[in-house]
């Protein structure tokens, strides 16, 4: 016998997490695109955003003309992905569990779509492809002109390099960075020339700052070749301007519920997904720093 679907809703479809559920604190505490990034609520599997562009400012005389600028519409193109599982669970363990079974596998995705998610935004290496490589990740647009590879331990020059190369450019406005949980001690050991600590609030009772700016640690900030929620390349720490790390959001974090067991084999039927755009607008708005043996 076939599973039946729960009418749970009027649209008789996907619910969505409430904002107050443990599935959505959980991805927001972990993924870093869900947190810092530029979100853009899609009405459509694609769509145009308009990056933030300079157009430059004229002083004008009392009574004088004020120069005519041809308006240049200037805009990427989101398109959504779905990250989606299904789950076979068992009537007896869903029944016999002490906690809600049903929450810990939602809980279980959750995590899982963080790390990916992340992954495929920051760390993937090579062309998007809608599939294994959703998106242009920050590490593939960001491209050698804007990496570094440390060729060691993380050091207090990269990070200098780094920060004074945006702060230096168009793109200085509204800086966060992003690390892999793997540099949490090389920065918080990392001193100035005058002995004192890069990171602030070193100890984790607060947001931890670099040189002032965000910073939010991500299990998905390691270079892989197709999103995974399980990397093993080499760390990254990403500093950015958030106007350009875009996030397009098509659906929040839905669950659908078989309410009929399986006949033939006692199992009732849990499926998960969420739809999300990307793209990193402009490269000269990234700094990556990317942890690499000593050759």
């Amino acid at each position: 016998m076939a599973a039946v679907v729960t009418d749970l809703n009027e649209a008789n479809g996907w619910i969505p997490e409430p904002k107050s559920s443990e599935v959505l604190t959980k991805v927001y505490a972990e993924s870093a695109a869900e947190s810092v990034a530029r979100k853009v609520t899609m009405t459509s599997r694609t769509m145009g955003v308009p990056r933030f562009a300079h157009t430059g400012v004229d002083v004008v005389a009392e009574h004088a003309v004020i120069p005519l600028v041809d308006a240049t519409l200037d805009e990427v193109i989101l398109t959504a992905i779905k990250f989606a599982n299904r789950y076979a669970i068992s009537i007896e363990d869903n029944r016999d569990a002490l906690v809600d079974s049903i929450t810990q596998f939602k809980l279980s995705w959750a995590g899982a779509f963080a790390r990916k998610l992340d992954n495929a935004v920051f760390a993937t290496n090579g062309a998007g492809n809608g599939g294994t490589r959703p998106y242009d990740s920050v590490y593939q647009v960001a491209g050698a002109g804007n990496r570094i590879a440390t060729s060691g331990p993380l050091t207090y020059e990269d990070l200098v390099d780094s920060f004074g190369a945006l702060e230096a450019g168009d793109y200085s406005g509204d800086l966060v960075a992003v690390a892999h949980p793997a540099l949490a001690m090389s920065l918080r050991n990392l001193k100035d020339a005058a002995g004192d600590r890069v990171v602030g609030d070193p100890l984790g009772q607060g947001v931890p700052t670099i040189f002032g700016t965000e910073l939010r640690f991500s299990a998905g900030l390691k270079v892989s070749a197709t999103a995974t929620d399980t990397p093993t390349g080499n760390p990254l720490l990403v500093v950015g301007n958030r106007n350009h790390l875009i996030l397009g959001v098509r659906d929040g974090v839905e669950s659908a519920l078989s309410d009929e067991a399986r006949w033939d084999t006692d199992e009732i039927e849990l499926k998960m997904r969420a739809r999300r755009g990307f793209v990193a607008a402009t490269a000269d708005a990234f700094r990556v720093i990317e942890i690499t043996p000593t050759v």
